[in-house]
């Protein structure tokens, strides 16, 4: 009886322990993503930016699109590596490895007053993000509790958007902005270091019996072809605003609109089994952010959206619907559509909640069972997107300011989601799903969540 009694209470032990070693990294994901999203999001910059030339600080702007891009084909590319090993303290100490370099880089930028040095500094940031979020996205994915973290991590930050109202910047961003901020960083290296310590006794993943050669490349093609056409067709449609800003480009809006459709289609069919789901909800979840969030909001508001977002996330989980998440995405871009750029703040709000319910609940019915494929489609969500394209400012756009804009953007987006809706319908049509096989590959296997 005595050793029954001991048994449990060492059973109770053993759970106290790994509940609290998946805290630790549950927090470490959330704040590693944190970090991997603003480094993809805003382009790095240092107090002295500020006295570089404005053809710098342009240039540095147009790197961050490009940076993005890369970031993602270079997040999937390290979670295709890792998982290859199978090697759980290789996930960490890779994911270590990217925080640790981009906190020398922002190092370098401060004591480093070259305007010259930004753009190159923001690429390498933006490869050691997607270094971060990739390996981190491998590391967690297929542990339930700290996956929550990793995608709430990456969503929420997707949707608060800017950190200028936290950092209380003024006219002159560039004055005073780091992205993502030092500190953040450094706190992220330091949870890191203590998940990699603490995951460095895990045992090597047994092998599947069966060799997937293909799996392994296909995610890589998937994010190569969904970045680089989305970074080519939004770079064409500003240059067609920069050469005739005075002319609606609909036509030209329309055919961004189907070579982003198209690029989903392929990276969506490119992914296994049904995994293309994610990469069609982040296409147009990105455009439809676009559009609804125009507006400035407090820095307060960033710890409301991030409870939103993990509610919303949670419900995905408990009650998953591709149907509900994209009839969700298409009711933003109607909002869009209709919204005022002179509406109330209280209108704002709604849209900015709406938003944050809408993205996690997006990430909850995705899950891909693959891993890099829930990778993609958390990384997607920082792509340009063809409302980026659109002039925001009257002066340069003469005859289609203010509202029209609003108007547009709002078509635009729906006309994505509509088109993500129907791409969704094909790839439940010739992607049926089946049931796991008794042999079936961990990788494959439903114990993931992006």
């Amino acid at each position: 009886m005595g050793a029954i009694t001991d048994s449990r209470a060492d059973a109770s032990k053993f759970d106290e322990v790994r509940k609290s070693g998946d805290a630790i990294d549950t927090i470490t994901a959330f704040f590693g993503a944190a970090v991997a999203g603003v480094a993809l999001f805003l382009p790095i910059t240092f107090r002295w930016t500020a006295a570089s030339s404005a053809y710098r600080l342009a240039s540095l702007n147009n790197s961050v699109p490009r940076g993005a891009a890369i970031g993602v084909i270079v997040a999937v590319t390290a979670a295709v590596m890792v998982i290859t090993f199978r090697e759980p303290l290789l996930a960490w100490t890779a994911a270590l490895f990217g925080a640790v370099a981009m906190d020398i880089n922002h190092f370098a930028g401060r004591h480093v007053t070259s305007a010259d040095l930004l753009t190159t500094q923001n690429y390498l940031d933006a490869i050691l993000a997607g270094v971060l979020l990739g390996a981190l996205g491998a590391a967690v994915v297929r542990r339930p509790v700290p996956a929550i973290g990793f995608a709430v991590g990456a969503a929420s930050f997707f949707v608060f958007g800017d950190l200028a109202a936290v950092l209380q910047i003024a006219e002159d961003p560039y004055a005073v902005l780091e992205a993502p901020p030092r500190w953040l960083i450094s706190v992220a290296v330091i949870l890191l270091i203590v998940s990699t310590l603490r995951n460095r006794s895990q045992s090597k993943e047994t092998k599947p019996p069966r060799i997937a050669v293909e799996l392994p490349v296909t995610p890589i093609l998937a994010s190569m072809v969904l970045a680089l056409v989305i970074l080519a067709i939004t770079e064409w449609l500003a240059r067609q605003y920069h050469h005739a800003p005075d002319v609606s480009h609909a036509i030209e809006i329309g055919m961004a609109v189907a070579a982003t459709l198209i690029a989903a289609t392929a990276a969506a069919m490119l992914l296994p089994g049904r995994d293309g789901i994610g990469v069609y909800l982040a296409v147009s979840l990105v455009a439809v952010a676009e559009a609804v969030t125009d507006d400035p909001r407090p820095g307060w508001s960033i710890a409301v959206l991030i409870a939103l977002t993990t509610v919303g996330l949670l419900i995905g989980i408990r009650l998953p619907s591709t149907f509900i998440a994209i009839v969700l995405i298409v009711g933003l871009a109607v909002f869009a559509l209709v919204k005022s750029p002179n509406d109330h703040r209280y209108v704002t709000a709604a849209g900015s909640t709406a938003l944050a319910l809408t993205v996690g609940y997006c990430c909850g019915t995705a899950r891909p069972r693959y891993v890099p494929s829930g990778v993609l489609a958390l990384s997607a969500l920082y792509l340009p997107t063809i409302i980026t394209a659109l002039p925001h400012d009257s002066a340069e756009w003469p005859l289609n300011g203010g509202a029209n804009h609003q108007t547009l953007a709002g078509r635009a987006a729906l006309a994505l989601a509509l088109g993500s809706a129907l791409g969704l319908v094909a790839l439940h049509r010739f992607r049926p799903r089946r049931r796991p096989k008794p042999t079936q590959s961990v990788d494959d296997g439903p114990k993931g969540l992006a």
